[in-house]
């Protein structure tokens, strides 16, 4: 149980149990006076007075004080036992009050977090349940012991109606006041989650959705911490663990979040997600360039002082060997990740998909699973001049079933389509890169530069079709002529005119 259910059903129990105390106190005054008017009977009305300010029904306006108008209504032969009675029903009270049934506030196996005591579900009748537990207590036991409490009913009674009665109230002011701090510290944390992050990405399985689950370190997965009924700015797990419900200190962004779809582990740090997807034919130089991008957006990252943190396959190592890319594996893989942080900057998460050109090529069986392009920032289509060039000058009959720019245009925009459900006068607003790459090899660039643009050069080799299908596709379509290898590396470029649409923050480092 956490500080601020501790606070909040110790408060309400505290106070029920004075109350009780101070009934019994004045009973067994009173059946004392009756039988015997002794000193100690003398002393325990004093006493019961004292602490009860002198009337207790006047003074706290619940109609509590003495219960010996209960006991002289029942028979002669109990209420010559009246004080054991009294006594037992007093004690079952109290122990159902302190029962594990009083304080069971784990949350349900599908998010198992704790509830607050004034927001658990039916609380209010939990709360008044809790005086009668021993009932629970005693079933839970053995089952065959409950008959002792429901022997005692009669006199368990009396003591569970002043409790009950002290309870509605305490709990009343502890709901009205938790869930004012519960309104406010929700309206402010969604508030800057929706500003700040929007919404996340799984990696591997592609979707998107508001927030991730989280896993605490029991290994226990439950549902998003934000200021609700389970928590303001900490919840607790079934198992005791703590778990802060915003972002205030950054040690929510920290947790071990879970896809709530493929229930895979990923990473997300409450970062903002910026995505970005290749496309092109097998070998015009996609992860080249992506590798060759991501090295120049950390450098530039770190001389204005942000952190990058890079997923395994954009790793420095990876990085360095790109000239040595070995060909992307087709089928589904997990996009690429890059985590960009500082002081002055909310994180940032950029998210590349690399997918293998063959996906590409016309197939009527293909399974969609790039689910990214329903919520795209930019689209990079990657070109190799010299292919260009040599299917062009090819004399092969077959030559106009290869993958040419305009055979894998044609191919991605029928995916792309389809999976976002556009008609076929849709025109997209997602930013659209061309990207000729390879300007690094002297063969490609004096090819295009005799052309003195992407377009030209495009339309001298055949795929004028290409240049009008993607003007009519994409609103904002822009061409690069791309090194990712050597001295002049500017593959950033193309990185930084999508982001630049997308993120104050990435356009000024960039």
């Amino acid at each position: 149980m956490n500080k601020t259910n501790k606070a909040l059903m110790g408060t309400a129990v505290l106070i029920a149990v004075v109350y009780c105390s101070l009934t019994f106190l004045l009973t067994a005054a009173d059946l004392f006076g009756k039988t015997s008017a002794d000193e100690l009977g003398i002393q325990i009305l004093n006493l019961a007075n004292l602490l009860s300010g002198g009337d207790l029904a006047s003074g706290l306006g619940f109609g509590l004080g003495s219960l010996s108008f209960y006991y002289g209504l029942l028979p002669t032969d109990v209420g010559t036992s009246a004080m054991v009675f009294l006594t037992v029903g007093f004690l079952l009270t109290i122990l159902g009050i302190a029962s594990p049934a009083s304080r069971d506030l784990k949350g349900p196996a599908d998010d198992p977090q704790e509830f607050l005591f004034t927001h658990r579900p039916l609380a209010i009748v939990k709360c008044l349940l809790m005086p009668w537990n021993s009932l629970v207590l005693f079933w839970n036991f053995k089952k065959a012991p409950v008959i002792l409490p429901i022997i005692f009913l009669p006199f368990i009674a009396p003591f569970a109606l002043v409790a009950d009665a002290v309870l509605l109230v305490v709990f009343a002011i502890e709901w009205a006041v938790m869930t004012a701090k519960i309104s406010s510290a929700s309206k402010r944390d969604k508030r800057n989650y929706d500003f700040y992050t929007q919404y996340a990405v799984c990696p591997k399985c592609k979707m998107n959705f508001y927030q991730p689950l989280i896993k605490c370190r029991c290994d226990l997965v439950m549902k998003y911490p934000v200021p609700n009924a389970c928590g303001v700015v900490f919840h607790t797990c079934n198992n005791g663990h703590k778990i802060p419900s915003t972002n205030a200190d950054g040690f929510r962004s920290k947790l071990q979040s879970v896809c709530p779809y493929c229930r895979e582990d990923i990473e997300t740090h409450e970062a903002k997600p910026l995505v970005i997807s290749l496309v092109g034919a097998s070998g015009s130089g996609k992860t080249t360039l992506m590798l060759s991008a991501v090295e120049g957006i950390c450098v530039k990252a770190k001389e204005k002082g942000v952190l990058s943190e890079p997923s395994k396959g954009l790793s420095p190592a990876v990085v360095a060997a790109r000239e040595h890319t070995a060909p992307t594996v087709p089928g589904e893989r997990d996009s690429e990740c890059l985590f960009l942080r500082s002081r002055d900057m909310s994180e940032k998460e950029l998210l590349i998909n690399d997918i293998s050109g063959l996906e590409f090529e016309p197939d009527r069986d293909k399974t969609l699973f790039e689910e990214y392009y329903k919520y795209n920032d930019g689209i990079i289509f990657a070109i190799d001049p010299l292919a260009v060039v040599a299917i062009h000058n090819s004399q092969s009959p077959a030559k106009g079933s290869k993958a040419t720019p305009v055979n894998v245009l044609e191919s991605f925009y029928h995916m792309f389509t389809e999976i976002n459900g556009y008609g076929p006068s849709v025109k997209s607003t997602v930013p659209f890169a061309v990207a000729m790459t390879k300007m690094d090899d002297p063969r490609a660039a004096s090819a295009v530069d005799a052309e003195k643009t992407p377009e030209a050069f495009l339309s001298k080799y055949g795929q004028d079709a290409f240049v009008k299908i993607a003007g009519a596709a994409f609103e904002n379509t822009k061409y690069f002529k791309v090194s990712s290898l050597g001295q002049r590396q500017n593959a950033t470029e193309l990185f930084a005119w999508i982001l630049a649409s997308n993120d104050e923050d990435l356009k000024n480092i960039l």
